[in-house]
C-alpha cells in the first residue's frame, strides 16, 4: 500500500515516479493513435486531381477527375508531383503534433522537430492564379536554351575499330587468347 503524503509535502516518491509513468503511457498510447490515423489529401483548385499519403508520406490514394485528361501529360505530372508535396507537408504537421503532446508545445525536442518540417504553403483549396501552380512547360520556357549544335557528319564506310593492344612480352605460351 502507499501512501500519499499531504499536499505541498514531499510525498511518496514511488507513487509520484508511478503516477508520472502513467501519464507518459497515456501520451504515448494518444501519440501513437494520432501516428495511425495521420493522412494528408491535397487536391488541385478544379478538382483534377486529389491525394492523399499516409503517415510516413507514402502515397496512399491518387484519383483524377475529368478536368485531368484535358492537361498535357508533363503538366499533369508536375501538378501531381505538387500536390503530393502539399499533402505530406499536411501529414508532417500531424506527426509533428503528435510528438509534441509528449514532449511538449516548448521544448527543445520540439524545436529540433519543427526545424525538419517543411514550411507550410498556402492551401490548395483556394482558388489559385497560373503562378501558384507549377506547370513544367513554364519551367522550360524560364530555361535557357543550350547552344545549337548541328549533328555530326554521317560516317562513310565501315565503322573504325581500336587496334588491338599487343601482347606484353611477359606473357608466352601460357595464354592461348
Amino acid at each position: 500500500m502507499t501512501q500519499s503524503g499531504p499536499p505541498g509535502g514531499s510525498g511518496d516518491p514511488l507513487a509520484a515516479f508511478t503516477a508520472d509513468l502513467e501519464e507518459i503511457r497515456a501520451k504515448a498510447a494518444a501519440a501513437q493513435e494520432k501516428l495511425r490515423s495521420a493522412v494528408g489529401t491535397a487536391q488541385s483548385p478544379d478538382g483534377a486531381v486529389s491525394v492523399t499519403v499516409g503517415p510516413s508520406g507514402v502515397l496512399q490514394d491518387l484519383r483524377f477527375g475529368h478536368r485531368a485528361y484535358e492537361r498535357p501529360p508533363q503538366a499533369l505530372s508536375g501538378l501531381v508531383m505538387q500536390l503530393v508535396g502539399r499533402a505530406q507537408q499536411k501529414v508532417s504537421a500531424q506527426v509533428a503534433d503528435a510528438f509534441g503532446g509528449m514532449v511538449g508545445e516548448s521544448s527543445a525536442a520540439r524545436e529540433l522537430l519543427d526545424e525538419f518540417l517543411p514550411a507550410p504553403e498556402p492551401d490548395v483549396g483556394t482558388p489559385a492564379d497560373k503562378s501558384d501552380v507549377f506547370l513544367p512547360e513554364q519551367e522550360a520556357e524560364d530555361r535557357p536554351r543550350p547552344p545549337h549544335r548541328p549533328p555530326p557528319p554521317p560516317q562513310q564506310g565501315p565503322p573504325r575499330r581500336r587496334p588491338r593492344p599487343a601482347p606484353a612480352e611477359d606473357e608466352g605460351e601460357s595464354n592461348p587468347w
